[in-house]
């Protein structure tokens, strides 16, 4: 069933996603793309066509740093053990040529009858099947050809080839060797070896032995040479049409390279499919990172996450659409009406930081899609920056109702902001002399505090949808005229009496470590709402001198009729549509802690009866008000049965519960640290000594003791 719900959950905020972004890209692409230009290759321009922005030429620029990169020479890097390592892979392959000949001219001698020398073909042979390629790849330069002739000769001949061919090797090998020089290496080595007194077959196989271990001591340093073609790279000025930049002139001939600077401005035809797949890359970029960020929330609340998100940028880029309606030519600072610090404001509060700023940048990019076409990229970069400047402001606020901190919202939204702003227009040499500077500076004024207002007088009601510690919400759950209250107080007194209490000593825990007071006092109040289920069956509503029905049943009876009073209340508060954090309370005040009377008597009886079949089937408390609440409800029921309870041991049995429980596990996946516990230990101590004492027995006059006795009664 939880992965059915899950299911649905999941299909549930896909299905909002999508939505928001079908109906986002609608709202904006039908004005993404400005109006191409109808010109072609080598006609009239029939108007003068000016930059409004600068560009840079991609194509071009990286023409220019492809043809700085290939002017760069390689850099080499000398490497002094290559010699040294082709001379001895020389001598390896003359000690094996020469071991094969022993072997082998052993084995013949050992035969029984005429004695007949291995033929050069024979040892070629032996010497390829001793050698694997695998160990020894050096062997394998040679053809099977320069083995036959090197075998052919005799053991003075090849140890004078071998002796030759190491001698040119180490003389040449004695310089630099790049890959282009080596050739000129090894022809000046075969040089040498005509002046030696080896035959000429000899020098052949001398030669042959030069030519293949010769080789580069100097290899590309690849990541110097890398490295020095990046450096010529980056030293190439990027090719820019730059803003004002006159492309053609009315009345002069449209050319390619005209054509190709208007392509690259986004002016032709060919501009459109780029900004369309421009917006779909950023509905993509947000869908995504809006996935990312609600896996980081409960699975429960990631729906209503998703909603308000979608709701709030839905409606900015309403206001967009009807901005751009209405800025003209001559009315382009309308656009700095836009209110963007209202969707910050509200994600920041009523979901977190994370929400704040992914709608600041969203709608500051979105900006440029909804105005590009009326106002010009020069315009919309201003605009943009007082935007993601407002957004971000926004978000440095504390993540507390709104109109609990209208000052240091007006600080940050109001202040801040428009100090920043009036820095920006300093920067840009604003003459405050010019009407359009005040109007300016105005329009952005007014939509900084349109921001401010639309976000303060939307929280109270977003609240009542969105939050479970709603005041208004509290405030009418609390009331004793609730109908689940009322049908708690005259069906279950002694259960309402206990609730209250509960309620008292886990509000003022909560209270002290930081928590919700007010909703743990509510949710309180409605956790044994399951007892009206049965309420004769729980200890608090037995009247004086009635018998209890557990007496009737056995404790696996008694157990599931105890366990109900959790799922029935969970039900009854559903059922109500009440917040879930009052639903969750409910389920976990319990947690899955041990029913230890019925489970011990059920021992006693059966020693086979398993424990987990007397456990609370839970979920163990998830919030830190739950958790305290689980503490608060079990320790008030148990002082309040205590005969004679004292400060003092009030104290040790509220510290034994706690550690009971954490030893138990049933805070371990409750947010509340041991030092947390330690506030909350005593806050219920102080609470509950206060409420739970032995009374005082007044002194009383000598006639007062024997009226007394007389009458059989007491008064205190």
């Amino acid at each position: 069933m939880d992965d059915r719900k899950r299911g649905i959950r999941q299909l549930g905020t896909g299905l909002i996603i999508v939505v928001f972004a079908v109906v986002s890209f609608l709202m904006l692409v039908w004005q993404v793309l400005p109006q191409p230009l109808s010109i072609k290759v080598n006609s009239v321009a029939t108007q003068t066509i000016i930059a409004t922005q600068t560009v840079q030429d991609v194509q071009r620029t990286k023409e220019a740093k492809t043809a700085a990169k290939n002017a760069v020479t390689p850099v080499y890097a000398f490497d002094n053990t290559v010699a040294g390592k082709q001379q001895d892979a020389l001598t390896r392959l003359k000690k094996a040529v020469a071991a094969t000949v022993t072997a082998e001219t052993a084995k013949a001698q050992d035969k029984k009858g005429t004695y007949k020398a291995p033929s050069a073909k024979a040892l070629r042979e032996a010497f390829r099947d001793t050698y694997a390629k695998a160990d020894y790849p050096y062997f394998y330069q040679f053809k099977d050809s320069f083995y036959t002739k090197l075998f052919d000769l005799t053991a003075s001949s090849r140890t004078a080839v071998f002796t030759a061919a190491a001698g040119v090797v180490s003389t040449q090998m004695a310089s630099r060797l790049n890959p282009d020089t080596v050739a000129a290496a090894v022809q000046n080595a075969k040089t040498t070896l005509r002046l030696t007194s080896l035959s000429k077959s000899a020098r052949a196989l001398a030669g042959t032995l030069a030519e293949q271990t010769i080789v580069p001591n100097e290899l590309i340093d690849a990541t110097q040479t890398k490295a020095k073609k990046a450096a010529a790279a980056a030293a190439v000025s990027p090719v820019l049409i730059m803003q004002g930049q006159v492309i053609v002139q009315a009345g002069h001939l449209v050319d390619a390279t005209t054509m190709h600077q208007l392509a690259v401005l986004g002016l032709t035809k060919q501009r459109k499919p780029l900004a369309l797949i421009g917006l779909i890359l950023l509905e993509v970029v947000q869908v995504a990172t809006l996935w990312g960020l609600l896996r980081l929330y409960p699975p429960r609340e990631r729906a209503k996450n998703a909603g308000l998100y979608a709701g709030v940028m839905l409606f900015m880029l309403a206001v967009m659409a009807g901005l751009r309606f209405v800025a003209t030519t001559g009315q382009l600072n309308l656009t700095l009406l836009l209110p963007a610090a209202f969707a910050p404001l509200l994600l920041r509060t009523f979901i977190g930081r994370r929400f704040a700023l992914l709608a600041a940048l969203m709608q500051t990019l979105f900006a440029y899609y909804a105005f590009y076409s009326t106002t010009g990229y020069i315009f919309t970069g201003g605009t943009a920056v007082v935007y993601l400047v407002t957004g971000v402001l926004a978000v440095m606020i504390s993540r507390v109702r709104l109109n609990d901190a209208l000052g240091p919202v007006a600080f940050w939204v109001l202040g801040v902001n428009g100090v920043v702003n009036l820095s920006l227009l300093l920067m840009q040499g604003a003459d405050f002399a010019r009407a359009s500077t005040w109007q300016t500076v105005g329009y952005t004024l007014i939509g900084l505090v349109l921001g401010y207002v639309l976000a303060i007088g939307v929280t109270p009601y977003l609240e009542m949808l969105w939050r479970d510690d709603a005041i208004f919400k509290l405030n009418k759950l609390s009331n004793p005229n609730d109908p689940l209250l009322k049908q708690l107080l005259e069906e279950a007194p002694g259960t309402y009496h206990h609730s209250m209490m509960v309620a008292n000593l886990a509000a003022n825990a909560v209270a002290a470590v930081g928590g919700r007071q007010m909703l743990t006092r509510v949710a309180c109040y409605y956790h044994d709402v399951g007892k009206l289920t049965r309420p004769l069956y729980f200890t608090e509503n037995m009247p004086a001198g009635y018998e209890s029905p557990h007496h009737a049943l056995t404790p696996q009876e008694s157990a599931a009729i105890i366990f109900a009073h959790v799922s029935d209340g969970v039900a009854m508060l559903q059922k109500r549509h009440m917040p879930q954090f009052i639903i969750d309370v409910c389920a976990q005040h319990h947690g899955t802690t041990l029913m230890k009377y019925f489970y011990i008597t059920a021992k006693n009886a059966d020693p086979s009866t398993k424990e987990s079949a007397f456990r609370y089937p839970g979920p163990k408390p998830q919030t830190l008000e739950a958790a305290v609440v689980n503490i608060a409800d079990t320790c008030e029921a148990a002082v309040r049965s205590m005969k004679h309870p004292t400060p003092d041991g009030i104290a040790t049995f509220v510290h034994n519960i706690i550690n009971e429980r954490v030893v138990d596990g049933q805070f371990a996946e409750a947010p509340i640290s041991m030092a947390q516990f330690a506030v909350v230990e005593q806050s219920l101590v102080n609470g509950l000594a206060s409420t739970f004492y032995n009374r005082i027995e007044y002194p009383k006059l000598k006639n007062e003791d024997e009226g007394d006795q007389t009458h059989g009664s007491r008064t205190d």
